[in-house]
């Protein structure tokens, strides 16, 4: 049996959660407070109560428009819970439940108390600040270790070579205050390879630019290089700063990427050689040329860790958490 830790971390098989259970309402949840409304799904903070005073606290995504008006928004929204509900790994957000509400459909899904990675960059850079090192790495090493569960999923014949998440941005990365990290929406998963058909491209409308890989921006299947990509893209701007991208660096959807400015950024920025090399690397605009898979990217981040910072990230996470929260 493999003792390497990004296989120990789950077993890569889709659990058959498909069983009669009560179907959840809204009027079970109450919402404590808007967190936004994008592409036809409202988000909110809501807390769920139980039996003798029991409650918890919980993220719901709710689709705006009725099923009939919304039907394209439901159907994604129905489609990520069936997948979410089948997969489990500690450093994916679990997804908890599909309601339905009249004819509104909802998503139930674990809350983390603490902050998106795009939220703590900005605070951090507005501070006047740079984001630690060991803490970018230690992010990257768990965000790698959810992408080699999700890479290595064989279900023939919807996904009999594995799953691509597609979505990996700052914001779709949740840190908890213990400094727990979990990758989150899988709104655009795909299983790897499938080429976009027609109903599917005006989803790619909703890919982000400077984080998704330049081949599936120019329609070309999904694949594990693509998310490696994006990863690499996220720990870039993180430890080169927020003049990495182009943009205002509060939003995920504000920053542009301009691959001359990539390069000569990733040149001056104070890093180490290696860790130049890794970045580099992983975010090259030509797939073949990228890491293979993310166990080796993710051997990479732990070795840096390890050789030049003689650390395991962990305590400088949370020490930006509490620094920032």
């Amino acid at each position: 049996m493999s003792t390497d830790p990004f296989r120990m971390a789950s077993d890569p098989r889709l659990l058959d959660r498909d069983v009669e259970a009560p179907v959840s309402r809204l009027s079970d949840f109450e919402m404590v407070r808007e967190l936004g409304d994008h592409d036809g799904i409202r988000s909110y903070l809501a807390q769920r109560r139980g039996a003798h005073g029991f409650t918890k606290r919980v993220m719901l995504k709710v689709v705006s428009s009725s099923f009939q008006d919304g039907l394209d928004v439901a159907l994604r929204l129905t489609d990520e819970a069936r997948l979410g509900m089948r997969l489990t790994h500690p450093n994916l957000l679990q997804t908890l439940d599909l309601g339905r509400d009249g004819d509104r459909f909802f998503l139930v899904r674990e809350w983390v108390d603490g902050l998106g990675m795009r939220g703590l960059m900005a605070r951090v850079w507005r501070g006047g600040g740079a984001f630690p090192t060991p803490a970018a790495l230690r992010i990257g090493i768990r965000v790698a270790r959810a992408l080699v569960y999700l890479h290595e999923i064989r279900q023939p014949p919807w996904a009999p070579r594995g799953i691509v998440h597609r979505g990996i941005t700052p914001s779709n990365i949740l840190l908890s205050r213990a400094g727990e990290t979990r990758l989150a929406n899988l709104f655009m998963a795909r299983p790897a390879g499938r080429r976009e058909g027609r109903p599917e491209l005006r989803a790619s409308a909703r890919l982000i630019p400077a984080y998704c890989a330049p081949e599936i921006i120019e329609g070309a299947p999904p694949g594990p290089r693509s998310d490696i990509y994006s990863l690499g893209a996220v720990l870039y701007e993180c430890l080169v700063g927020p003049d990495a991208f182009e943009g205002d660096f509060g939003s995920d959807w504000n920053r542009r990427r301009d691959p001359d400015r990539v390069t000569r950024m990733l040149d001056e920025a104070p890093l180490g050689d290696d860790l130049r090399v890794i970045l580099a690397r992983a975010t090259s605009l030509e797939a073949r040329l990228r890491y293979s898979s993310a166990i080796a990217l993710g051997d990479d981040l732990r070795r840096i860790l390890r050789d030049e910072y003689r650390s395991d990230g962990d305590e400088e996470l949370r020490g930006v958490l509490a620094q920032h929260l």
